[in-house]
Formats: structure tokens, C-alpha cells, sequence
């Protein structure tokens, strides 16, 4: 079933206000994507979001398990990119359009700023945090990479590519060229900075599809 995005709408037609915890997340992000990680001290944090220092360590034991947080948040939302269940209407529209349907990244409305500064923090600390390396290798890549090729192996049944298709070549094609995309994005590197590049990364990502269809398609 497809997670739905809803704003929570009180009484009086007023947004719900963030819980301190969530303000703390908000705050983190925001100082962690400007700072680094390292660079941030949980004292300036709680001075962020206005509590005590000691406040803010009930709420989270360490900086690093705001981290942890924040990581966790991302993988439950990317998590939802993928949608197998939409592969059956391929068969309509066996394109690369077709296939890029099954796996639209939607950011929620107003969270656009919110989700991408999530990723520059978890990519700025894959070098130094081995948690954050960790996640990367087991969410980012291989999570993303085992979708993909389940994604092939289901158009291969299809009978949409041909049964000597490789699934891991693809898969590995694709995580490839989304690491490498983001990294650049991250470091400001080309003509995608400072915008995010989704258009871009579906740009890219529709010409390896074009590229798959044309050597192993049926």
C-alpha cells in the first residue's frame, strides 16, 4: 500500500506545531547541512531551538542519535520510491518513461529543502562517521541496487528484455550514476549546482533506460 502525505489540520485550520523533538531534528539539519556534523556542538543546537542544553538530552542521548534519526527518517521516505506494484503498466508503455514511472521520487509539499539537506548531511559525513558509511552501504546502494534488479528480473518475465538481460550490470549502472550525481550535487561540482538537479538525474537516468531497452529489449 502507497504511504500517503497528509498536513495535519487542526481545529482552528492552523498547522500543527512541531513537537520539541521535531524541532530539534529541524534545527539539526539546517546546522549540520551549513556547518558539518563535527563542527556543530549540541550546545548550539539547543541554543537553536531555544531550550537548555540539558533539555535537549532528553529528548536525544547524543548527537549522534539525532544523526541516526535523521538517517532513519530518510530511509522510511525513499523507501517509498520504488513501487514494483506499478511495473504491470510497462507492458502499456514499454519505454524508459515507462519504467521512471515505477520509481518517481515525490517530495512532499514545503519538505523539498528538508529531505535534500537530509542527504548532503548523510553524504557529507560518509567519510568520517562509520554509521553514517554503514547506511549509505546498506540503504543507498545495495537497498537501491537489489530494487532495481528485482525491477529487471520482473521485466524480463514480462518478456519486455530479453532473458540473457544482466539485472546487476543494470543495477549497478544505476546506483552508480545516482552516487555519482549526488556526490557532484553535494560538492557544488557542474552545472547542477546549487539547484537540485532532479530534472537532471531523470534526464540521465531515462537515457540509461533508453540505452537498456535498445540492447536488450524484445
Amino acid at each position: 500500500m502507497e504511504k500517503m502525505w497528509y498536513f495535519i489540520i487542526g481545529m482552528d485550520n492552523e498547522q500543527e506545531k512541531p513537537s520539541t523533538r521535531q524541532k530539534i531534528l529541524d534545527s539539526a539539519i539546517d546546522l549540520f547541512a551549513m556547518k558539518g556534523y563535527t563542527e556543530t556542538s549540541v550546545r548550539e543546537l539547543a541554543a537553536a531551538v531555544g531550550i537548555k542544553e540539558a533539555s535537549l538530552y532528553n529528548h536525544f542521548p547524543s548527537k549522534n542519535a539525532i544523526l541516526e534519526e535523521i538517517m532513519e527518517e530518510y530511509e522510511q521516505f525513499t523507501s517509498t520510491v520504488f513501487q514494483i506494484d506499478k511495473l504491470a503498466a510497462i507492458k502499456k508503455n514499454p519505454t524508459a518513461d515507462g519504467i521512471l514511472s515505477s520509481m518517481t521520487l515525490v517530495f512532499p509539499e514545503g519538505k523539498e529543502k528538508y529531505y535534500l539537506q537530509m542527504l548532503y548531511v548523510i553524504f557529507q559525513e560518509q567519510h568520517r562517521n562509520p554509521t553514517v558509511r554503514k547506511f549509505l552501504a546498506e540503504h543507498y546502494i545495495l537497498g537501491n541496487e537489489y530494487t532495481i534488479r528485482t525491477m529487471i528480473e520482473n521485466l524480463i518475465e514480462m518478456g519486455i528484455v530479453c532473458p540473457d538481460t544482466d539485472p546487476y550490470f543494470w543495477a549497478q549502472m544505476h546506483s552508480s550514476l545516482l552516487y555519482t550525481f549526488a556526490s557532484r550535487h553535494m560538492m557544488g561540482i557542474g552545472d547542477n549546482a546549487p539547484d537540485f538537479p532532479g530534472v537532471h538525474m531523470a534526464e540521465m537516468l531515462r537515457k540509461m533506460y533508453d540505452l537498456m531497452l535498445k540492447t536488450c529489449g524484445v
